[in-house]
């Protein structure tokens, strides 16, 4: 088990691990997209998403795993600095648009 995780990861993860890298920031979109109730749940129907396509690109069970993992602390890391963003303008345009 120790020796897979320290293994280059094989040409199938190496494409997944690309593939998933460039959707973090459209899956972060959309998982914003949810109400802040749904979001948790996004979160989970994405980890789950990602954990059968790293399958699908041949990586094994504890490699998919580990690898998934590490994208969605980079997933999470997204959705959050958008929500923080979106938070920020809106306090900005209320601060623009109160009467003086």
């Amino acid at each position: 088990m120790h020796v897979e995780l320290l293994m280059a990861p094989a040409e199938g993860e190496k494409i997944f691990l690309r593939a998933a890298v460039d959707s973090i920031p459209k899956v972060a979109e959309i998982v914003c997209g949810f109400s802040p109730e749904d979001q948790s749940g996004a979160l989970d129907a994405a980890e789950r998403r990602f954990v059968k396509a790293a399958r699908d690109y041949g990586c094994t069970e504890i490699s998919a795993r580990f690898r998934v993992s590490a994208i969605m602390r980079l997933l999470r890391r997204q959705v959050k600095a958008r929500q923080t963003s979106e938070a920020e303008l809106r306090a900005l345009l209320q601060k623009l648009t109160e009467p003086n």
